[in-house]
């Protein structure tokens, strides 16, 4: 079959055409596998910082847009920024401990500065990795990536049980949520029929949050004085630029890099059966320094590929740009 037809069977392929109603569940599957990481480090670091909750949702609205900035921009290169790849970008986990530390002593607006900053070296950084590439070796990204992905198995544990620091943390109602999900994805995946494979995490998200729901665990009335559409702010804090946060920041910035190297590697290998090409990686890091330089404008911390969504390619070979785009 022509990948330029329009086919649900295109979702295997880079960049063959898939139906849009098709393509939606694909493209949401990742959204939720994605949703909770990246506005988690958003409240850890605002509460860090002491910012308001009013201020707090403002950044978690950001994040989602520049998410979704990034991820588009990594599809569909501008430039030389972006891969061509379907990786999918989101806040940061990397920066939130040394963004706590700088939040507390110096303020938010130091954060800003220094995620501007150092979103630019990193993005020149990446122009320039045809330079330099050969230098990280391959045990090195996969170190990064391997330590990373090890770090969040206690986060998936803990949300398993409630969420960190739960009041009702390990609760039955918990387990009973945790276990439905689960069990309803296993299940998905072994009696679902062709590309629907695909959607099993998608089938569990939603049917444990209809079970949320009627359990009682869902509240709504945070949504009480929200409007239905609001436009995010340009630049809420003004950048401050501290030397010591610049330097710090900068420095996890060049981790941050490395980690990209791995996803991008793991997302070729496993996903389209090769190894990834210099301007791929090339394209992948300056996406992740520059667009968390634009993150900095809305006010929020620096993003990066996300390794979660790597893994969900890894098991679904799904890997249509179009798709996930959508």
């Amino acid at each position: 079959m022509k990948t330029n037809e329009t086919s649900v069977q295109n979702i295997y392929t880079l960049d063959g055409k898939v139906p849009l109603l098709k393509a939606i569940p694909f493209g949401l599957q990742h959204i939720l596998a994605m949703f909770v990481a990246n506005i988690a480090p958003i409240i850890i670091v605002a509460g860090a910082s002491g910012l308001s909750s009013t201020q707090t949702a403002m950044l978690i609205q950001s994040a989602m847009i520049i998410a979704g900035i990034g991820t588009l921009i990594q599809l569909f290169p501008v430039w030389k920024i972006g891969s061509g790849l379907p990786i999918v970008m989101g806040i940061s986990f990397t920066f939130v401990s040394i963004a706590c530390v700088i939040g507390a002593k110096y303020g938010y607006p130091a954060i800003v500065g220094a995620v501007l900053i150092g979103g630019i070296v990193e993005g020149v950084l990446g122009l320039f990795a045809k330079y330099w590439i050969k230098i990280v070796a391959p045990i090195v990204a996969a170190s990064v990536v391997t330590s990373i992905g090890f770090s969040l198995l206690s986060v998936g544990a803990a949300s398993f049980g409630g969420g960190s620091g739960s009041e009702n943390f390990g609760s039955v109602t918990n387990w009973i949520l945790g276990s439905v999900t689960l069990l309803c994805c296993i299940l998905f995946n072994i009696f679902a029929k062709s590309y629907w494979k695909q959607l099993s995490v998608l089938f569990g998200l939603i049917v444990g949050y209809i079970v949320a729901i009627f359990m009682g665990v869902v509240d709504f009335s945070a949504l009480n004085s929200t409007s239905i559409v609001t436009l995010p702010s340009i630049m809420p804090f003004k950048p401050e630029f501290n030397i010591n946060a610049i330097i710090s920041v900068t420095l996890i910035f060049l981790v941050s890099a490395t980690e990209t190297i791995g996803d991008t590697s793991a997302l070729v290998a496993t996903g389209l059966n090769r190894n990834a090409t210099v301007k791929e990686t090339s394209g992948s890091i300056a996406c992740d320094g520059f667009i968390s330089a634009l993150s900095s404008v809305f006010g929020c911390l620096p993003i990066t590929s996300f390794s979660q969504n790597v893994g969900l390619i890894a098991m679904t070979k799904v890997v249509n740009r179009y798709a996930i785009a959508v």
